[in-house]
């Protein structure tokens, strides 16, 4: 019985797998259709790093860039925010806080905050632009939210904001929804600023 058992095991163990057309057909197919699987793939693959680049240029092609800087000359003083970029800017949010006790939504209430309780800027004629949520700076363009005109003016304004803690966060976006800060919070020098992404 156990010389059957283990004839049986030895014949089992040398048979040999025979090849007939349909085997070697159904196993080709089978190994095409994994090559397929595996190529289709890569190509997907493919396919979403194009389009990455693609979005990539086409962000690029439209990017917004806000900076806000102080003009000096022609005996008018002036602070500026503008728009370097290609691309319109859409402000979604403004928040600037003063001397770390009044917080403002929008440009024009701070100055005209600053200029009413200030010493000295009562009396001074200013221009105001209102920079607020919903605001669309285009391309190329920039807005003068503060002007003050007269050699005199200009002194006694530079000299009440130098002690003035005006810290502000614009937040706007391009067209295709990115969206950016535009903050003199974390800056020494804050007469020039670098917008950051804070898409997520």
């Amino acid at each position: 019985m156990s010389e059957e058992l283990e004839n049986n095991t030895e014949t089992s163990s040398k048979r040999k797998i025979h090849w007939t057309n349909d085997k070697i057909l159904s196993t080709s197919a089978l190994f095409i259709s994994v090559i397929s699987l595996i190529a289709l793939i890569y190509q997907s693959y493919l396919a979403r790093e194009e389009n990455k680049l693609i979005q990539m240029q086409q962000s690029a092609s439209v990017l917004p860039h806000l900076n806000q800087w102080y003009s000096d000359y022609n005996n008018a003083f002036k602070f500026v925010v503008g728009n370097k970029g290609v691309g319109p800017a859409f402000i979604e949010d403004v928040k600037i806080d003063l001397d770390k006790t009044h917080t403002f939504n929008n440009t024009n209430e701070l100055f005209h905050h600053i200029f009413k309780n200030t010493k000295g800027l009562d009396t001074i004629p200013y221009i105001t632009s209102t920079l607020i949520k919903g605001f669309v700076l285009p391309a190329n363009e920039e807005i003068n939210v503060l002007e003050v005109n007269g050699t005199e003016n200009i002194k006694i304004l530079k000299e009440a904001l130098n002690t003035k803690d005006i810290v502000y966060k614009i937040k706007y976006r391009d067209v295709y929804g990115s969206e950016w800060l535009l903050s003199n919070e974390n800056y020494n020098d804050r007469s020039e600023t670098i917008p950051v992404s804070i898409s997520n």
